[in-house]
This record gives C-alpha cells, structure tokens and sequence, in this order.
C-alpha cells in the first residue's frame, strides 16, 4: 500500500448493489469490444457507441438492430437509448486509457486492444455482444448512416 501512498482504505456497504450493466467496468469491456468489433480504424462517434449498447441491454433490442441492418437500414427502426452509464465509463475509459477521444470520436488504444485480449481468453465472457458485434462487422454501420438517422429526431414536426 505504501507504494501508492495510500494509508487507508475503506468500503462501504450500500443498500443495493450496482446492477452488473450498469458497472463502469463492464460498461468499459463493451466500449473495447464495440470500438475493435464494430467500428473501422477501431474509432466511433458517441451515437454509434450508444447504439450498441443500447442493443446490448435486451434481446429485443439485439433483434431490432439486426433486422435494420439486414434490410439495408430500410426498417422502421430509427430510435434507440441514449444511457447515462456508457458517458460515466466513457469517461473513465478515457482517463484510464483504454480509449481516447479527439474532435467528436472514440478511438481504442493499445490497453483496450489488451484488455479485448484478456476478454476473449474466456469464451463466456460477454459472449453474445461479440457475437452480435461480429456478425454485424465494421463496415455496415457507419457514423455517416446513424447521423443522417439523429437528423431525424425531433420533438415538433414542422
């Protein structure tokens, strides 16, 4: 403990526990996963990142994703979750450097590479997001698609 000039530690015992999906570190494994598995040059936008975790969250929602990029982004799917918890570990991700972020993109770095590594030595480890990650590949959905889909929000119709 010395080493870290720590001199005490404490812990204290909530009422509740944190849901696993909602944990900063696994909240980070997804942002690697997605960032190696999903996104060209290893660099996503904030939405793109959004969308894959909102599609992790339920099996709805993994189907959802899946039948709009199978029909050529030609179903009614045009909204999905926008989670607090993802800009937390975002945020985290970035200061640990597992992830850095310039001009309005997330890129993997050298310690998320590593950290996908360790993921994947255990095959039950998030398992299905890489599944769903690799079967969509890097190239089908693109930051350009998903912004001209945001371009569609909006509260008032004019």
């Amino acid at each position: 403990m010395s080493e870290f000039n720590i001199k005490h530690l404490s812990f204290t015992k909530r009422p509740i526990s944190v849901p696993a999906d909602y944990r900063p570190n696994y909240k980070i494994a997804q942002i690697c996963l997605i960032l190696k598995y999903a996104c060209i040059g290893n660099k996503s936008s904030l939405l793109k990142l959004h969308l894959f975790s909102w599609a992790f969250k339920r099996i709805e929602n993994r189907t959802t994703l899946l039948r709009f990029v199978e029909s050529d982004f030609k179903s009614d799917f045009s909204v999905w979750g926008i989670e607090p918890t993802l800009n937390r570990a975002l945020h985290i991700a970035t200061a640990e450097k597992y992830c850095s972020y310039s001009k309005g993109t997330y890129k993997l770095e050298e310690k998320g590479k590593l950290y996908c590594e360790k993921i994947e030595e255990d095959e039950e480890i998030l398992s299905e997001e890489i599944t769903l990650l690799k079967t969509i590949g890097k190239k089908k959905v693109t930051d350009t698609r998903l912004k001209g889909l945001a371009n569609q929000w909006t509260l008032f119709n004019d």
